[in-house]
């Protein structure tokens, strides 16, 4: 028996790249035939996807047959050669190794189930069904992330207006919430079997193949990602509104100022026709409206004009200049490198644009440190 498991290693090598052909067609052709899979667009049929695990299944009559560990682990890393015992990462649940004539070791990619029931058997490839899904998922779930962090870091590119970056702001933070929504139901959820196949064996081999996965770790990770994404997205969007409050006062204080400057105008013409209006002798009756006579009220007329014509030029022109400083300010990736080099007195993240003679803050000058022997590592 043990010479047989062994004897399938290079099978499950070539299974593992898809090398393998039956009546002249690869194996992916095969399953793509069988599930009606259609070419995509460069006429090729899509292939698999790199999340697989293989399960080897062997049937054990007598404790003499259940092959013994270094026969597991050469099936499990799919090489013939021998290894050191404190040097792997093979688990072996508890419930599937048990009885005496039964053995249960698994890997991150191949799993070796002897001498147990065909239903044990059944549920064990659902499980690895739901793992290897679970899997996909969540490396999709990782790239769209991921294209959302690159879409938060180039947020201010081609986004002339806050509510242009509002609405791509919104855009990510609905789709974090779907990422958020999707990580829960069909990566986490997926890691509880025991609800679903109330079996001890079954329930057991799940949650170390998930272990062995890395699968729980990997969606903590990835939920701590969205998790930090929304909040920088969040905070944001309260810059955002902050800038969108600020252009709310001031088009507040126009309205105001143009009220006003109406007023002004109405105001000093109905000063002026009143004026002539008056009986009073510095009104002659005989002289016109246009007369030199009445030059000084005229000058103070369009001094009055002039004053409001000038405020709201100048409040309008330190409006547009308070535009202008929104829209550039840098809201980019580079701005985080320039960012760290201004607090931190550093470039971490980008060293080639560093100075030569930039120093951390605080840090001792090349005088001082003439006193300090030299760090050897």
């Amino acid at each position: 028996m043990s010479g047989t498991l062994v004897e399938t290693i290079p099978l499950l090598e070539d299974l593992h790249y898809a090398s393998v052909e039956c009546a002249g067609l690869p194996l992916e052709q095969i399953a793509a035939d069988r599930i009606g899979c259609t070419p995509n667009g460069d006429g090729q049929v899509p292939g698999f996807l790199p999340e697989r695990h293989q399960l080897v299944f062997s049937s054990v009559d007598t404790p003499e047959e259940v092959p013994d560990e270094d026969t597991v682990q050469r099936v499990i890393y799919r090489t013939d050669l021998p290894y050191r015992a404190q040097h792997s990462s093979i688990c072996y649940p508890m419930e599937l190794n048990r009885r005496p004539t039964t053995v249960g070791a698994l890997g991150p990619y191949v799993s070796l189930i002897c001498g147990h029931q065909d239903y044990i058997e059944n549920c064990v490839l659902l499980s690895a069904v739901q793992a290897v899904g679970s899997a996909a998922r969540l490396r999709e779930i990782r790239e769209v992330a991921y294209a959302y962090v690159h879409r938060f870091r180039h947020r201010s590119a081609g986004q002339s207006s806050a509510h242009d970056r509002r609405t791509a702001l919104e855009d990510i933070t609905d789709g974090l919430s779907q990422l958020e929504l999707e990580l829960s139901y069909s990566v986490e959820v997926g890691s509880d079997i025991g609800t679903l196949v109330p079996a001890l064996r079954v329930e057991s081999f799940h949650q170390e193949l998930f272990g062995a996965m890395g699968l729980t770790e990997r969606a903590a990770t990835i939920g701590q990602m969205l998790q930090r994404l929304g909040n920088a997205t969040a905070a944001e969007l309260t810059s955002v509104e902050s800038i969108e409050r600020r252009a709310a006062d001031r088009r507040r204080v126009r309205t105001v100022v143009s009220v006003t400057f109406v007023t002004t105008i109405t105001g000093t013409l109905s000063l002026l026709f009143g004026f002539f209006g008056v009986n009073a002798r510095q009104v002659d009756q005989h002289r016109s409206m246009f007369d030199d006579h009445y030059t000084p009220i005229y000058a103070l007329i369009t001094a009055i004009l002039l004053c409001a014509v000038a405020i709201f030029g100048a409040m309008r022109l330190q409006e547009r200049w308070a535009e202008r400083q929104d829209r550039g300010r840098t809201r980019t990736w580079e701005g985080t490198h320039r960012l760290l080099a201004r607090e931190v007195g550093t470039v971490i993240l980008d060293p080639a644009d560093a100075p030569a003679a930039r120093r951390i803050p605080g840090s001792r000058t090349a005088r001082t440190d003439r006193r300090t022997p030299p760090m050897h590592r």
